[in-house]
């Protein structure tokens, strides 16, 4: 048997062998051990409105996957408690595939490959398909309770989007209907469900997209929530009589690692995993002290990256739209996070007068108040939402050129962060708009960047006119040039159209940078950006949005 380095190599095993680790000897003679899991083979199929639905097709058996890391010839073992059920070889053959995603040991405010690439996630959230009400009888307009889904089906299109654009991540939530294997009773696995994840990482394979998976989001057990969660014990059927029982109490625990374990058993050691993040923003999660939430991740991140060594483990905090919450985003500075997260929106009924009007303000300031020196930071989640987050922004259904997009996409990176930033209203706005286009010049402007190679400074050269922010490097200059006339209160509210900015020049000489080979970048193809660098002196080209321009320094600093 072949497989190519950092490829997936699957194998089973009938059940009535017992096999329940596979130990994996590498060609240097270290070992890996995989635990194994039960595969329920199944299919996707579609009916004629292209709804998906999985259908269990087979008995189920034992499974084990591997990623094989090193050229050569592999000697696996399985296992049965101690004793060797079946033996046998694979050989890893060499290939193109970078590796894991890692944080960078040249500079751990970046991220890199296995092969020391600088890795720059460029993406957004896709955490869940839309789903469809069905029809509740012949009648029109009545709707009932069940819903519908393309399922996987949304993705492929997505991922190719993504692929064409030179975008290269995705997040997802593991707990949403469509793809949450967990039953009512905890503990207690569909595993026909996990069908359409096993596509979805798949389809992201072959699209070079790496993926965030979060495993959780409810917030409470009381019903009448979006976030309520149904749970009973498999033995007695009692639920938890709160949140704090649930965190604390350690039969809800191992339950729940029972769930997780199904999850990392099957892609623990897959390289299209970047990440696995606890929960999508704990701190709104009803307990009785922060502490409860506080503990738990700790603990839990330690378990988690023990279980998955290869991948990457982090969390994330609600919305940072209030003053106090910078309490928080301290306390969340954990040596056992990986990379550090940061959520803020354009919301107008924010308490935080900065999150209410310029989403490249609120963005640069998000990334300031959350990174550390230690580990990169990313402005994981934002967009623009009706006050205190009622609904998707009243203004995307305006904004046919992806304004809000843009303006919650890139300042981040320019900040400091190591991605752009990812917007939550992948299929209410990015999808409807087709704005996946919007991710090419900035894909473009880092191609071929170490990133974690440039000791980048993050520098702000921004006028009355226009917002111009950049990172200062050892051997590049990048910069991102904003005209703040067209701003999504201008343009989308008001209807006024922006007056171009005014040719500029931009003496870079105070930076160092006097001489080098200047590209530009336009976001919007309507705009024409021709800069040229003269004597340390940048020549702007009038601008009608916006300009990304990237310039290799003569004068490479050591």
């Amino acid at each position: 048997m072949r497989v190519l380095r950092y490829g997936r190599w699957t194998t089973t095993f009938d059940r009535f062998l017992g096999v329940d680790r596979v130990v994996f000897r590498a060609p240097d003679g270290s070992t890996v051990t995989r635990p194994t899991f039960d595969h329920q083979p199944a299919e996707l199929v579609y009916d004629h409105h292209g709804y998906e639905d999985t259908i269990a097709n087979g008995e189920v058996v034992t499974a084990v996957r591997f990623t094989p890391t090193m050229v050569g010839v592999y000697h696996y073992r399985a296992m049965r408690s101690d004793e060797v059920v079946e033996e046998g070889t694979l050989t890893c053959d060499s290939s193109d595939h970078p590796g894991f995603v890692q944080v960078s040991e040249r500079d751990p405010r970046y991220f890199a490959l296995s092969n020391g690439d600088a890795f720059c996630p460029i993406g957004l959230c896709l955490c869940a398909p839309p789903r469809y009400p069905l029809p509740q009888g012949m009648a029109h307009f009545l709707t009932s309770e069940d819903t519908a889904t393309l399922g996987t089906a949304e993705y492929r299109r997505w991922f190719r989007a993504l692929e064409a654009a030179g975008a290269n991540f995705a997040r997802l939530w593991l707990s949403n209907p469509c793809f949450e294997p967990e039953t009512e009773v905890a503990g207690e696995l569909d595993l026909a469900r996990f069908a359409r994840l096993d596509r979805i990482i798949e389809l992201a394979r072959q699209h070079g997209i790496r993926l965030k998976l979060c495993l959780e989001h409810f917030r409470t057990f009381e019903p009448g929530s979006p976030f309520s969660k149904v749970l009973r014990h498999p033995e007695d059927g009692r639920s938890p009589a709160s949140m704090d029982e649930w965190f604390t109490e350690p039969t809800w625990q191992d339950l729940w690692l029972r769930k997780v374990g199904a999850y990392i058993a099957r892609y623990g050691d897959d390289p299209t995993v970047m990440a696995w993040e606890l929960w999508n923003e704990i701190d709104c999660c009803a307990t009785s002290s922060w502490e409860i939430q506080r503990s738990w991740t700790r603990r839990m991140l330690r378990t988690i990256k023990a279980m998955a060594p290869q991948q990457l483990v982090t969390n994330s905090l609600g919305s940072f739209d209030d003053e106090h919450k910078q309490a928080l985003q301290d306390d969340f500075h954990m040596e056992e996070m990986d990379f550090q997260q940061v959520h803020r929106y354009l919301d107008q009924g924010a308490p935080w007068r900065i999150c209410t009007v310029d989403p490249v303000a609120f963005s640069v300031d998000a990334v300031l108040r959350a990174r550390r020196p230690d580990r990169p930071v990313i402005l994981a989640e934002t967009g623009a939402v009706n006050d205190r987050h009622t609904g998707p922004f009243r203004y995307y259904r305006a904004d046919y050129r992806g304004i809000l997009l843009h303006d919650t996409t890139f300042p981040a990176f320019f900040a400091g962060a190591a991605g752009t930033g990812q917007i939550w209203h992948w299929d209410r706005y990015v999808d409807e708009k087709h704005l996946w286009h919007a991710f090419r010049p900035f894909a473009d402007l880092v191609a071929g960047i170490a990133l974690d190679a440039e000791a980048f400074r993050p520098i702000d050269l921004s006028t009355e006119d226009a917002w111009i922010l950049g990172l200062l490097g050892r051997t590049h200059l990048l910069l991102w040039v904003r005209n703040r006339a067209d701003s999504w209160h201008a343009v989308l509210r008001d209807e006024v159209a922006p007056a171009a900015l005014a040719p500029q020049d931009v003496d870079l000489t105070p930076l160092g940078v006097t001489d080098g080979t200047i590209e530009s970048y336009a976001p919007w193809h309507d705009d024409t950006v021709g800069a040229a660098l003269d004597g340390g002196t940048l020549h702007l080209p009038a601008v009608q949005y916006a300009a990304m321009v990237r310039i290799r320094r003569k004068e490479a600093v050591t």
